[in-house]
C-alpha cells in the first residue's frame, strides 16, 4: 500500500507542475501588443491576476472619447484607456469569455470573448448582445 501511495505522490508531483506550466503558457500567449482590425491602432492585453484587460496604446490619429455616454469623459483621449475587461479564462478551450468591450465609435459597451487563431498569430474578439450568435467578430 505504501508503494502505491508513493507512486501516486510521484505522479502528482510531476503532473501538477506540468499542467500549471501549460496553463501559464496558454494565458501568456494573449499578453502583449496587438494591432486593431484596421491596423490604425495598437492595444495591449495585460493579465491582472485571473483576469485580462485590453488597453489602447497607440492610434494613427489621436482621438477623443467624444461618444462616451458619460459627458465628463467625452474630452479624454482614447490612448491608455481600458476598453476590454472582466474576462474569465476558459482553460479547456484556451479562450477568454464573459468579458466586456467598449466601442468608442458608438459609446456602447458589449459582451465579448477573445480567442487565438492561426497558432496564436491572430486574436479574434467577438462583441455581442446577449448571445455570441448576435454579434460581430474583429
Amino acid at each position: 500500500m505504501n508503494k502505491l501511495i508513493a507512486k501516486l505522490m510521484l505522479i502528482f508531483v510531476l503532473v501538477v507542475p506540468a499542467a500549471a506550466t501549460a496553463l501559464a503558457d496558454n494565458l501568456a500567449t494573449y499578453n502583449g501588443l496587438w494591432w486593431n482590425e484596421t491596423k490604425d491602432g495598437i492595444f495591449e492585453l495585460v493579465q491582472r491576476g485571473d483576469q485580462i484587460e485590453g488597453i489602447t496604446r497607440w492610434g494613427k490619429e489621436p482621438r477623443q472619447d467624444s461618444q462616451n455616454p458619460d459627458p465628463s469623459l467625452r474630452s479624454r483621449m482614447l490612448k491608455d484607456i481600458v476598453f476590454l475587461w472582466g474576462f474569465t479564462h476558459d482553460t479547456g478551450k484556451n479562450r477568454w469569455r464573459d468579458g466586456k468591450v467598449y466601442e468608442p465609435d458608438t459609446g456602447k459597451t458589449y459582451d465579448a470573448k477573445l480567442e487565438l487563431e492561426d497558432g496564436g498569430a491572430t486574436l479574434k474578439m467577438r462583441g455581442y448582445i446577449g448571445s455570441p450568435i448576435l454579434g460581430r467578430t474583429a
